[in-house]
């Protein structure tokens, strides 16, 4: 079994300050351009690269804004299994396919089928600045109340982190 790390982030952003100085926030969600369902952005760990740095790397280059961390200790961490095949993926995911270039490599070094466990660590982040294009991994990007993302999330756990995060806002 292969084992994959990631992490990513809850992006949120401050849009205004009623009278009774209560903060009103916006999430950043994804379009995976691959699956076509709304996610947070996320990615694999590389080599010599920690957990934040990754976060960090990865919201930039998949919804194109630079964030930054609010807490190093994690909103959550999600875990789930699923068997990698070539333009075919089976069993529980959080993040719908893989890309078909690591499903290749999970190949070469295996064979077909390759099952894979992968854990998910997600930071809670605040806008810093807003860049004018994304990454291929998302079709497009949008801001969204607490209440959209709920909806348009793609995947349960994702919705979890959402709610994990909220708390912390």
């Amino acid at each position: 079994m292969k084992e994959e790390l990631s992490a990513g982030g809850v992006v949120c952003r401050r849009v205004s300050v009623s009278a009774g100085q209560r903060v009103s926030w916006q999430f950043l969600i994804g379009k995976h351009s691959g699956y076509s369902k709304w996610v947070l952005p996320k990615g694999l760990v590389e080599k010599g690269e920690g957990l934040v740095e990754t976060a960090v790397r990865e919201v930039e280059e998949e919804v194109g804004v630079m964030a930054k961390v609010v807490n190093l200790v994690p909103v959550k961490t999600i875990e789930y299994s699923y068997v990698a095949e070539l333009g075919k993926q089976v069993g529980e995911s959080a993040n719908g396919q893989v890309s078909e270039r690591r499903v290749k490599k999970y190949q070469e070094d295996g064979g077909e089928g390759v099952e894979v466990h992968k854990k998910v660590v997600f930071y809670l982040m605040e806008l810093e600045e807003e860049l004018p294009d994304h990454g291929w991994e998302m079709s497009e990007r949008k801001w969204v109340s607490y209440e959209e993302a709920m909806k348009l999330l793609g995947f349960e756990s994702e919705r979890e982190v959402l709610v994990a995060a909220s708390k912390l806002l």
